[in-house]
């Protein structure tokens, strides 16, 4: 291993390592994040957990994951620290930090590069399995930190998102390797050949992919939301729980009767999608008949395909629904799609997981509702189903933006569509089949909550949909047979 001890007293060393370490993981991810510091996080503390006392892999290392994952994950899952929920990203850090224990352990009992992929193998399988059973999805993988290195992210289409993380955390491994055998020449040379070489590939990979022509087929698609969920969203549920249905109506007509006056000025603007927020307006179940004819008759007027999305109060012992309507140029209600991520949290009726991909005059159009796309082994069937462009009408807060806008983005790259993310109190975006971003708008930075572009509504070609997530179960294969070939060595040398 690395040895500064010829020089640094060991204390001061593993103090120093594990400080920047910690530095790197709070930059990794989370609310402020830079995607250089998602490569680097893992080398320090790898170095380490090699290098010392198993009490470091096993318990300081994870110790720290949970309290810098906590910190920088603040508030992004519930903001009420009096609920369980609150810590559920302390809990996630110290899962993840068991994954240099597992390494440490196994490192010992394989020489050679394929040491080098213990780790990745290691943090891929955790992802992987968490996003299994996981209710919040899969906000938080590391690959989402890549938007910017949009040529590496393009590798998402092959592999969706694991390949990502694997090559990601095989860099903090591959670097720890050349420096153990900083000695041996020409064993670096191999080693560093075989991963640069394969980097490089991707990169190429992506570039191409990120500079080759479109199809020459463009819609003009907008995006709406008249209100923000702290102003007057949270005055609704006030009134509401006051009993007082009639000031909650007149809230709920304002935000209408906005949204109304919004669309026609952007079907006047040659918009023919038009794509209105999560909650769009809160409404009491027993007024949606009367408003979904609202909606049909502005449609049908504007000649636009109008995406809806209403939250349903039950009354009367009913529950609640968050619920997509789709409807056509005719007013036909094409589709109704009722959201199926974070329903635990948001007391709702759970949808059936099934997207609808609607053929129009304007391409295959697929829509879901923010958190559902959270969740890319349901999401590919929209890649198997051909959609050209998926419609997201999302409601977030500020701690979660922008990396759960990314998350939407990232959708797009797995099963070649353009996405269009009309976000209340977040990052709004419109990107194509690459990610490439065509408009966005900052719910905190403007007045004016509107958002437009011409989109591209033809789809490219990706691997992920018709492979899902093999590249998943193969990380937990490796991992296994790794694990087996350890122990049968380690019995070996008693």
């Amino acid at each position: 291993m690395i040895d500064f001890q010829d020089k640094i007293p060991r204390t001061i060393t593993i103090f120093t390592l594990l400080l920047f370490g910690a530095i790197f993981l709070y930059l990794s991810n989370g609310t402020k994040f830079f995607s250089i510091a998602t490569w680097l996080f893992s080398i320090p503390f790898i170095i380490v957990s090699r290098r010392e006392k198993g009490i470091f892999s096993f318990l300081v290392i994870p110790l720290i994951f949970g309290i810098i994952s906590q910190l920088s994950f603040w508030k992004f899952t519930y903001d009420n620290t009096q609920s369980f929920l609150f810590y559920i990203p302390f809990l996630a850090g110290i899962y993840y930090g068991c994954v240099f224990y597992i390494d440490a352990i196994i490192y010992q009992n394989i020489k050679g590069f394929t040491a080098t992929l213990i780790f990745p193998l290691a943090y891929t399988s955790f992802e992987f399995l968490l996003s299994l059973f996981n209710p919040f999805g899969t906000a938080g993988l590391l690959g989402y930190t890549q938007l910017d290195f949009l040529a590496f992210s393009q590798l998402a289409s092959l592999t969706g998102m694991w390949g990502m993380t694997f090559m990601i955390t095989w860099f903090g491994s591959v670097i720890c390797w050349l420096f153990d055998n900083r000695f041996k020449w020409k064993k670096r040379f191999i080693g560093g050949l075989i991963y640069f070489s394969l980097l490089a590939s991707i990169l190429v990979y992506g570039v191409v992919r990120i500079n080759m022509p479109l199809q020459n087929s463009f819609v003009r698609i907008s995006g709406i939301h008249t209100h923000d969920k702290v102003v007057e969203g949270e005055k609704m549920n006030f009134v509401l729980s006051k009993k007082d249905t009639t000031r909650f109506k007149e809230i709920s007509n304002s935000i209408i009767s906005r949204l109304i006056k919004e669309t026609k000025e952007e079907a006047k603007n040659k918009s023919k999608i038009i794509v209105w927020s999560e909650i769009s307006t809160l409404i009491l179940d027993k007024d949606e008949d009367s408003l979904v004819n609202v909606f049909r008759t502005l449609a049908k007027e504007e000649k636009i395909y109008l995406l809806t999305n209403p939250f349903s109060i039950g009354t009367n012992a009913a529950i609640s629904e968050n619920k997509i309507l789709f409807f056509s140029p005719k007013g036909e209600l094409l589709s109704k799609h009722i959201k199926y991520g974070g329903n635990f949290m948001e007391g709702t009726l759970e949808g059936n997981k099934t997207i609808n991909t609607n053929v129009t005059l304007y391409g295959n159009l697929a829509s879901l509702i923010c958190w559902d796309a959270d969740f890319p082994s349901i999401v590919k069937q929209i890649g198997k189903s051909n959609a050209d462009v998926l419609l997201i009408p999302a409601s977030n807060w500020k701690e979660i933006s922008p990396l759960h806008t990314n998350v939407a983005v990232f959708r797009g790259i797995e099963n070649g569509c353009s996405i269009v993310r009309q976000t209340r109190n977040g990052l709004s975006i419109i990107t194509d089949p690459r990610g490439k971003i065509i408009s966005q708008m900052d719910h905190f930075a403007t007045n004016s909550w509107i958002m437009s572009g011409d989109v591209p509504n033809r789809k490219i070609w990706t691997l992920y949909p018709l492979i899902g997530d093999i590249f998943g179960w193969l990380a937990i294969v490796g991992l296994v047979c790794l694990l087996l070939y350890s122990f049968i060595k380690s019995k070996s040398t008693l």
